[in-house]
């Protein structure tokens, strides 16, 4: 996997740092640490996306949960069963009484489902309602369909060519409604519905969306505009019987598409870094923030973008490359372990520092010789996407972080 190496530069071969202010790699800071978040909404913001392992209820792990400032989880219908009379809300009231402001999303997907027909299966009525109302993809000779085998999903039609139920819905508002019942009525603590596969266009390349026998292109315009309305019409139906929950995709786009923008509050940036398929290992690093800043331009308020990379927690550069490129502008930073995947909460020294609220603008334009930074209350970030390395010349006031993790850069130097 390729990961920039040269996001240390702007802090390594600082000359000048002054006093009182602290250094993280790029950040400096004057403020301290807290046990969770920042109760004065300072940054950094962080999200976890948690929708691996389902140990919610274990007392080591809501805790580590709760230090986030938004986290997505991944309830199944029937979770913690006899555990309670409803465990998924006694889960997230319990994080909720450890980190007040914590906001709590529950993962939800349109575009696939299992196919499970046994009587104890957690999603059967999603099989039975897509057999019954013949909503599967299919290709022209009847054949279900797979984007990808690794989960072992199969693909739905969300087109407006399915036939609508007795009640006119397709399966966009089906689940909509459906999930609404199971989770979020059930649930009022929940903050956030999160909808994955928001993408371009469907991942199949070939299949019969029109329903007519005849295959269909992904690349056909008419075919991606058509499932591009399937997710807004699920957004739709989800705003009608919620107009309190913050709507947020998972999003392989810029929301910029007339069906999309401007209609969800939030979008997960899923491996801006660390993949071989990652925005920043093919296009770079301008065309990663190019993708971020519109993903922001184009959600409505409160604006809840998650920046996304995925690593090895024990690199600390990785980590501070990513951190200080995510606050450049205003999402929620989110690092995922590249083993262990969405079932653990990673945690760096920077997070433990509290930068305050930026003093200005999110900065789009290089502060000198290709580095870029942006001011807080109490302190500043600095991030090089040069590629080369670069000595910059601070103000007076600052200094590195003291940190646990990396000796250097985070010792606390002057």
């Amino acid at each position: 996997e390729m990961v920039k190496s040269v996001n240390d530069a702007a802090s390594d071969t600082c000359p000048r740092l002054g006093w009182w202010r602290w250094l993280f790699l790029g950040v400096f800071v004057f403020g301290g640490a807290s046990v969770w978040g920042h109760p004065d909404g300072g940054y950094p913001r962080l999200l976890g996306m948690n929708i691996g392992a389902k140990n919610y209820g274990d007392a080591t792990y809501q805790p580590q949960l709760a230090r986030l400032d938004a986290v997505i989880l991944g309830f199944y219908p029937g979770w913690g069963q006899g555990t309670g009379s409803n465990p998924i809300r006694q889960v997230v009231q319990a994080l909720k009484r450890i980190n007040p402001k914590l906001l709590v999303g529950q993962y939800t997907i349109v575009t696939e489902a299992y196919e499970r027909t046994g009587a104890k299966d957690a999603d059967r009525d999603k099989t039975v309602v897509l057999d019954q109302q013949g909503w599967w993809l299919k290709t022209a000779d009847g054949r279900k369909v797979q984007w990808t085998d690794v989960y072992g999903a199969w693909d739905v039609n969300i087109t407006e060519w399915t036939k609508p139920d007795g009640m006119r819905r397709r399966y966009p508002e089906w689940l909509a409604d459906r999930d609404y019942k199971t989770y979020f009525l059930a649930v009022p603590e929940f903050d956030i519905w999160f909808f994955d596969g928001v993408s371009e266009r469907p991942y199949t390349k070939v299949a019969d969306w029109t329903v007519d026998r005849v295959n269909d292109s992904n690349a056909d315009p008419r075919i991606a505009a058509a499932f591009r309305r399937g997710h807004a019409r699920e957004w739709s139906r989800a705003r009608s019987v919620s107009s309190r929950l913050t709507l947020m995709g998972n999003v392989d786009n810029d929301l910029s598409f007339t069906e999309y923008a401007g209609r969800l509050q939030g979008a997960f940036l899923e491996a801006l870094m660390g993949k071989p398929w990652s925005l920043e290992s093919w296009g770079g690093w301008d065309k990663m923030m190019a993708r971020y800043r519109g993903a922001l331009k184009n959600v409505s308020s409160p604006r809840i973008v998650g920046f996304n990379i995925w690593g090895d927690p024990a690199d600390y550069r990785l980590a501070r490359y990513g951190l200080t490129s995510c606050l450049l502008e205003d999402a929620y930073f989110s690092f995922t372990d590249k083993v262990r995947g969405y079932s653990s909460v990673p945690w760096f020294d920077e997070y433990d520092v509290n930068l305050g609220k930026p003093t200005e603008v999110p900065q789009r334009i290089a502060w000198r010789d290709g580095v870029y930074r942006r001011l807080f209350e109490k302190g500043m970030i600095l991030v090089n996407p040069t590629g080369q390395t670069r000595t910059v010349d601070l103000p007076s006031g600052y200094r590195r972080i003291v940190g646990r993790q990396a000796a250097v850069p985070n010792y606390g130097q002057v």
